[in-house]
């Protein structure tokens, strides 16, 4: 990475604004389609597309506007991945008017994804560049993962029993030992091909917006607009699909969730210095919340707002005060350098 400020704030700034102007491009098909009944997963279906869309903002920045190089094979998957979304933009759009259904997207997801995770796994010291390489800090990445799993389920136990509509009841929310099996079978699947969407947000605002911005404003400060930011990016899918029926709430609970989560996965990423941390945490993330709530849409009150946002204060902003973030100096062992 630059240590010259102001290359850095351009390098800020074309990547906000090639990855918003390209968000609000997809965003005119999303509020076409929320105006149609039964549209939800044509919609989530562009959800997935937004997915990419940071690391494609990140990697026409570095190669078009800073000029940064790499070798064939890391330069390889970089193009494979910004020509796969491009494809994936126009397949996103002929699903909606011309096929009706995700299949064409499907097929482009998974063998994007599996063909991107072989290269990375098959070349891990040529992505060593990217942080990308699942053998650096390997046991630090299982033992955060599992603390993250921790900490989740314990939230959204304390969540039952705090919001008042309902009694917390064990029974009710046993799982048996086939669902557990089913539970991790998806996680796999979601790995292997679902790589490519978690790799395309994590490279954009970790491994990229997350140590240029703290160069500027300072590690904790900095994650806080990145999670800001991170947050506000979500805002048409809030309106249409997470929330549609509480928007204004949905928005602010990405908003809140997305500052505080952002916190502890900054503090993952300065941890290990490798991005597949966050982005076995991200998968995970999501993952979970889709099995504990039974899907992504979810119609908030005030009180989960509010209940939400404290439980994610608890358990997340404490690592705001760990070691990692005290330091305003960033290790130039987690950007790039050239």
């Amino acid at each position: 990475m630059s240590t010259d400020i102001k290359n850095i704030k351009q390098e800020i700034k074309y990547f906000l604004l090639i990855n918003f102007v390209l968000i609000a491009f997809i965003s005119v098909f999303i509020f076409k389609l929320a105006l149609k009944p039964d549209s939800s997963m044509l919609i989530t279906n562009f959800g997935g597309l937004f997915m990419y869309i940071p690391a494609f903002s990140v990697i026409v920045v570095l190669k078009k506007f800073s000029n940064y190089k790499f070798s064939s094979k890391v330069d390889k998957f970089l193009n494979v991945f910004a020509i796969s979304t491009v494809v994936r933009i126009f397949a996103s759009i002929a699903d909606v008017f011309i096929f009706n259904n995700i299949i064409i997207s499907s097929l482009i997801d998974a063998f994007v994804s599996a063909y991107l995770l072989y290269v990375v796994m098959s070349n891990r010291c040529e992505f060593e560049v990217l942080n990308l390489s699942l053998n650096k800090n390997f046991k630090k990445i299982l033992t955060l993962v599992l603390i993250f799993l921790i900490i989740i389920i314990s939230k959204f136990i304390l969540g039952i029993i705090l919001d008042g509509s309902s009694t917390f009841n064990i029974e009710n929310y046993k799982i048996e030992i086939k669902d557990a099996i089913l539970a991790i079978i998806s996680l796999i699947t979601n790995f292997c091909f679902g790589f490519n969407l978690f790799f395309g947000e994590e490279f954009g605002w970790r491994y990229f917006l997350q140590p240029r911005i703290q160069k500027i404003y300072g590690k904790k400060f900095g994650v806080l607009i990145l999670g800001f930011i991170w947050g506000i990016w979500h805002l048409p899918l809030c309106l249409t699909l997470y929330g549609p029926e509480t928007p204004a709430l949905c928005v602010i609970n990405h908003i809140a969730y997305c500052m505080l989560f952002g916190v502890f996965l900054g503090y993952v990423y300065m941890t290990t210095e490798n991005i597949f941390a966050p982005i076995l945490i991200h998968l995970t993330n999501n993952s979970v919340f889709g099995i504990l709530n039974g899907g992504y849409e979810s119609i908030l009150t005030s009180n989960t707002l509010l209940i939400g946002i404290v439980l994610n204060t608890i358990f997340f902003l404490p690592f705001l005060f760990t070691k990692v973030y005290k330091s305003n100096n960033i290790e130039e062992s987690s950007t790039l350098d050239f």
